[in-house]
């Protein structure tokens, strides 16, 4: 499993689980507030959820939410505990506990299973564990979110992997030091021309890349001796013993609803019986190497007409200001262009704050905009990953992410402990990077050149260092240019 990062994944929001249930045709849970228990809450659970920081500003931004992190690593949920206290976030529980463990507790019964960073780097064992899990706390119509390494993309570097645990076996160095002795084993097998090692087609550029591998996943994918990436088809049968149905990824880009719009997965992907089928060949056509999968339990297709009135109760949040917008961007099925008055006044739009699909609509219908276009490109930057669906805000998630936001701002001078997001109402985390964080306690009127001046010395107090100080007045400009922008998504103090 990867260490506990101190970072938020979108992904793994409610409304963002929604999302990729319904775009895939599926239900959302039934606790989802866009499911049949409007407004009665939903219980979610995140598997190894380290220092739980994905997991707490959910609960701070999600107040009908009843949230549970289970871990084995006691620092870590002390350091969970700790962010949740400090914040306020009275509605998340932490269990110190391996899944084994957990399965004897009492917990409820969960519309929302995470299990993300752990499925592919656990043994054989471990992953009934998790399966066992799901069989007894997942609700029926629940969704489970799964992320793991995926063959066939990971297939080229399984020969280095393998002479890497080889090579390194019982050596008591670094992993950087075991990294190097691996590699010039492996480089000295090139230069002999190997036939197991040139037949797996592992490019220069890829081999020279091994030089770059983060610490953390270097300790997950290579040092950890369980670590094996899976094919789709394995995960889905995994799955299917405990009655859940793969919806589909989370990765909009790469769902099938998306790429059967194109070719050549078009062509291909029609000839073939069955889902498990789909999936697998369309990795094949992508040489995917990690997927984020969503699984329903008992598989619920959503009525067509339920679909639309779902959708127009998800909101879209900009994932950054108007000024930083791409109109166009190469995509695993090519290049896609959207430069048009219609994008981008969408854009302007969704930076004054979230739009439900209903209210975009209507408000370019006012417009004398038609509505295909609204929806046109409401998929296009949804695609290149520039806006993200979220839940309409409310009060009391105003009040939870106001004040899980000020205990995360109170962390920003902490290297140790700074997290470089903050909560807002609307059920999720934005990116704020440290540097506009502290700008966010310092007094609004000031220039950029005294932001910057004042910030510095915060940062420097507590042992966080930025790049010059040319470039933290950079980022002081940029920030008051964004206000805006915080305002808009309710990260701002207020």
């Amino acid at each position: 499993m990867l260490p506990g990062a101190r970072a938020f994944n979108k992904d793994l929001a409610p409304a963002f689980i929604d999302h990729a249930c319904i775009v895939n045709g599926y239900a959302p849970p039934p606790g989802s507030v866009l499911g049949e228990g409007v407004d009665a809450g939903f219980a979610y659970c995140e598997l190894d959820c380290g220092t739980a920081v994905t997991e707490t500003l959910l609960a701070a931004s999600n107040p009908l939410g009843d949230f549970h992190g289970i871990d084995a690593r006691g620092d870590e949920i002390e350091q969970a505990r700790a962010l949740a206290k400090d914040g306020g976030a009275r509605n998340i529980t932490f269990h110190h506990a391996g899944i084994e463990a957990a399965l004897e507790k009492t917990l409820p019964q969960f519309d929302y299973i995470v299990v993300n960073n752990i499925y592919s780097w656990v043994p054989l064992r471990e992953r009934g564990l998790i399966l066992a899990f799901v069989r007894k706390f997942l609700k029926p119509g629940g969704a489970v979110y799964v992320s793991y390494n995926a063959r066939p993309g990971w297939n080229k570097l399984d020969p280095f992997r393998r002479v890497f645990r080889e090579a390194t076996r019982g050596m008591k160095a670094e992993p950087v030091q075991r990294l190097n002795a691996a590699r010039d084993l492996y480089a000295r097998l090139l230069e002999l021309k190997a036939a197991g090692i040139a037949a797996t087609g592992l490019s220069a550029e890829a081999f020279q890349a091994l030089n770059d591998i983060p610490l953390d996943a270097l300790a997950a994918d290579y040092v950890n001796e369980f670590s094996d990436p899976l094919y789709v088809t394995d995960v889905m049968a995994d799955f299917a013993a405990v009655d859940c149905v793969l919806t589909g990824s989370s990765t909009m880009a790469e769902s099938l609803p998306v790429l059967l719009g194109y070719e050549p997965f078009k062509s291909l992907l029609e000839k073939l019986p069955t889902p498990s089928g789909r999936e697998l060949v369309k990795d094949f056509l992508l040489d995917t190497r990690y997927r984020r999968d969503v699984f329903v339990r008992g598989g619920k297709r959503l009525a067509g007409d339920n679909r639309d009135m779902v959708m127009n109760g998800l909101a879209f949040a900009a994932e950054h200001p108007a000024a930083e917008a791409r109109y166009e961007q190469r995509m695993p099925f090519g290049d896609m262009k959207f430069d048009n008055p219609h994008a981008r006044g969408l854009v302007e739009t969704l930076e004054g704050g979230p739009r439900t699909l209903g209210e975009l609509v209507t408000r370019a219908h006012d417009g004398g905009v038609d509505a295909q276009a609204v929806v046109a490109n409401v998929h296009a930057l949804l695609l290149t990953g520039q806006i993200r669906p979220v839940y309409r805000g409310t009060p009391e998630a105003a009040k939870g992410a106001r004040l899980m936001a000020d205990a995360v701002r109170a962390r920003a001078t902490d290297a140790a402990s700074a997290i470089g997001f903050l909560p807002s109402p609307y059920g999720t985390a934005f990116h704020i990077p440290i540097a506009d964080q502290v700008f966010m306690t310092l007094p609004a009127q000031a220039g950029a050149e005294a932001l910057a001046e004042a910030a510095g010395e915060k940062l420097a107090g507590g042992d966080v260092t930025f790049v010059t100080k040319d470039a933290l007045t950079k980022r002081a400009r940029a920030w008051k240019r964004n206000v805006r922008y915080f305002g808009a998504i309710g990260v701002l103090p207020g």
